[in-house]
């Protein structure tokens, strides 16, 4: 059994979902198709390396991971297959790939295919291409290997004193996750005391909780989460309603 991952911002009332699952399936009858998610906001592809990253480690080994966030071939930017960490990947080789890892591996696989595939929607043939390439073993007759695009604004801007960052996602709980992961924020801080504003100078918070138990039913608190990020949350609330957090929104942490 092959499972093959999708994480898109396609939504599940788009019939993409519906043609990509039976072209894939169609392909081998031990193929098994799972949404990690559709319901990434359109165009945020900040948001889909979150999500996969949080979650790929948990499938086997050899799965295959689509990545379909923009996910539309352009000039100079092809769909590549990349193998890491046990597991294959696959979308546009635009620097996303070097924010999903730190280091990615130096080379990646272009599709041959997509040379000659295009009009709207060229993504579902292409996915449908490379699985079958990783199934059967040819990428030797159907890619050709090139350098993995580095990306390198994370969106992070730092100073001896401050760090900001943005809000990377929102959960179901209304908790809001930063970009902000805590080996820079105990590099910045230095043991020095600070003050978190979150999306302005008025909501303040100075300290960092252990977890929801550290605070009081209704109070705003931070912490860093089993990701190692920087998380704004509410115990037993919901902090993107009391905030009017967004994915983007801004998080600022002065050091004093």
């Amino acid at each position: 059994m092959t499972i093959v991952t999708i994480t898109s911002d396609w939504k599940n009332g788009d019939y993409y979902l519906g043609a990509l699952k039976g072209t894939l399936i169609s392909l081998s009858t031990d193929i098994r198709v799972v949404d990690i998610t559709n319901s990434i906001p359109s165009f945020d592809v900040l948001q889909e390396i979150f999500i996969l990253k949080s979650t790929f480690g948990h499938f086997p080994d050899s799965s295959i991971h689509l990545m379909g966030v923009m996910s539309e071939p352009r000039p100079g930017v092809p769909m590549v297959i990349l193998f890491h960490k046990g597991h294959y990947f696959v979308g546009l080789n635009d620097g996303r790939f070097s924010l999903l890892f730190n280091p990615p591996p130096p080379i990646c696989f272009e599709i041959l295919k997509g040379r000659e595939t295009s009009g709207a929607f060229s993504t579902l043939n292409l996915f449908r291409e490379a699985v079958d390439i990783i199934l059967t073993n040819t990428f030797e007759k159907r890619t050709v290997a090139c350098d993995t695009v580095k990306e390198t604004i994370t969106g992070v801007v730092t100073t001896q004193d401050a760090i900001t960052g943005r809000v990377l996602y929102c959960d179901s709980f209304g908790n809001a996750v930063t970009n902000i992961e805590k080996s820079l924020f105990d590099k910045v801080r230095k043991g020095r005391n600070f003050t978190i504003y979150v999306q302005g100078p008025y909501m303040k918070i100075g300290k960092i909780s252990r977890g929801y138990y550290d605070s009081r039913p209704g109070e705003v608190i931070a912490l860093f989460n089993s990701l190692e990020l920087l998380e704004i949350a509410v115990n037993q609330g919901d902090v993107t309603k009391l905030e009017n957090l967004t994915p983007s929104s801004e998080i600022r942490v002065k050091f004093l």
